[in-house]
Parts: structure tokens; sequence; C-alpha cells
């Protein structure tokens, strides 16, 4: 998904969409904050509550802990601020800083302002030239994933390897090997080889990285297209986000929890969709 598309627009003026025409919002916040036009100069005093974990820049953190926001359609924003708000995304991380905004309002209709006012702020920044990708080949690493519950999760290990090989695998993390077998090797000489013959299928579960560009381009195709645009680039009307150039780890991470349930508010359709997607296709998708 190497191409970035986004829309630039300091005043926007978002459509109201009846509820059921689409995948959407039923937030009485959100289809407000719809309703009016955003202004970015007020939004961008607004974000100041953002900046902290996705940066001033808006384009979070490598690690995918916090999304890239920047260039992000508004519609998009305001849907899923309004969704942590309500409780309808789990996200504890950042609901607290989510019910800021607006927070010292007397009237909702101006918390609602003040969410598309920052919508619009956010969607004017520039996208990150160079986010951090994916291996786009081989690749064995021990990746923390801050807590993830996915197979990929160096932390889904610890009850699986006991505490001590655990601490062993921890030695490793982050440090990226190009091939099965130095990986291996190099675990056989902190754990020692019968303790890695022991755990190597549900080790190499979680340290197998490796992505196949072609198969993930075939996928995107078949799959991804129809809502997210032939270049990742979403759908301001519709609510689709914009995924080119977002964090390969952040989307690596919201995949899983889309496929697990564990994304509440996510599309329906997309569940269906991407039920049966192995590990692969998943990496290889949104690589």
């Amino acid at each position: 998904l190497a191409a970035i598309f986004f829309i630039v627009s300091f005043c926007v003026n978002i459509p109201l969409f009846a509820a059921g025409d689409k995948w959407g919002t039923g937030e009485k916040e959100a289809l407000e904050a719809l309703t009016m036009e955003g202004d970015a100069e007020e939004g961008e005093e607004i974000y100041d509550i953002c900046a902290a974990c996705h940066l001033p820049s808006g384009w979070g953190d490598p690690a995918g802990t916090f999304p890239q926001l920047a260039g992000q359609h508004a519609t998009v924003l305001i849907k899923q601020i309004a969704d942590i708000r309500a409780g309808n995304r789990d996200n504890p991380t950042m609901y607290p800083f989510a019910i800021q905004i607006g927070a010292d309002a007397d009237d909702p209709e101006d918390a609602a302002q003040e969410l598309a006012d920052v919508s619009a702020w956010t969607q004017t920044l520039s996208m990150n030239p160079s986010p951090t990708r994916g291996p786009g080949g081989p690749s064995f690493i021990m990746s923390n994933l801050r807590k993830d519950t996915s197979p990929n999760s160096l932390d889904s290990l610890e009850k699986k390897v006991g505490k001590a090989n655990f601490k062993h695998l921890k030695k490793l993390e982050e440090t990226e090997f190009n091939t099965e077998k130095s990986f291996l090797a190099e675990l056989a000489k902190l754990m020692g080889a019968d303790e890695v013959k022991k755990h190597q299928k549900e080790i190499l579960k979680a340290a197998d990285w490796t992505t196949d560009l072609k198969l993930g381009k075939k996928l995107y195709e078949v799959n991804c297209t129809e809502c997210h645009g032939d270049h990742g680039q979403g759908s301001y009307k519709n609510y689709y986000p914009v995924i080119a150039g977002q964090t390969y780890l952040y989307l690596v991470r919201q995949f899983n929890w889309i496929k697990q349930g564990k994304r509440r508010n996510a599309n329906p359709d997309m569940v269906k969709q991407i039920k049966g997607f192995s590990d692969l296709d998943m990496r290889s998708v949104v690589d």
C-alpha cells in the first residue's frame, strides 16, 4: 500500500447520512458533528489533547501502539472518537483523552462542534512519507506488540513456554532474523536445544513474521478494494479509513482484533470477510 492519498481541507462540511444507508455510526454526538463545518484552526488547539500519544505530526509511533492519524478522513475520526467516548470501541488508553474533547462545553452541540473541529484539523496533517513497513519477505522476530493478545505477540507465549524460557525469549525481543535456521540457532544458545525443540511450534507461530507481497496484493485486490479503494485511500463518505501508509504493526494488531471480535465497532461485513484468513494471509495483505 505504497500510495498515500488524503484530503486536505481547512473547513469541511460533512453531509449527514441516514442511519442504515451503510455501515457508519448511530451515535447522536457523531451524527451532530457530521452535519457541522469543522474549523481546522480551532481544531489545532484541541489536537493538543491527542498530540502526546499520536505526536504533533499525527504520525503515531513505529511500534503501532498509537496509529497514524494524519490525513485520515474526518468522518472516520469522528466515528471512532465518538465510539470510544460512548464505549462502543474498547480503548482504555485513549478513553481518558477522548472524553476531554468538549469536556468544558455547556451545550452538547458545542462538544460535537469540537469533535468536528479536531477531526477537520487532523485531516489536514500530511502523512508520514516513510512509515514503519512490514518485512516484505522472510522475517523471524520476537515482537511484544505491547500486551497484544494475537498469536504474534511475545506476551502470548509466557504461559506456554514457562517463565524461565520466557526470560530467554525476552532477550531476543525486537531482534530480527532473516531465516528460521538462524533464529532457532540463536535461541538454542539461550534456551538449550531440548527446550527449543519442545516449544518450537509455539515459538515459531509467534516469531514468524514472514510476508508474501504477491499474495498480499492478490488478497487486497479481491477483498479490500471495494471499501478501502485501489490504493488504500478509503472512503470519506462511507467511513472507510485510509489504510495506505498506516503503521504496519498497528494494522496487524487491528486486523487481529477485528478477526477475534475484540474490536466491537468493526464493520460486520469485514469481520465475516476475513474470518478465513490465515496468519500469513493477514500479514501479507497488511504488508
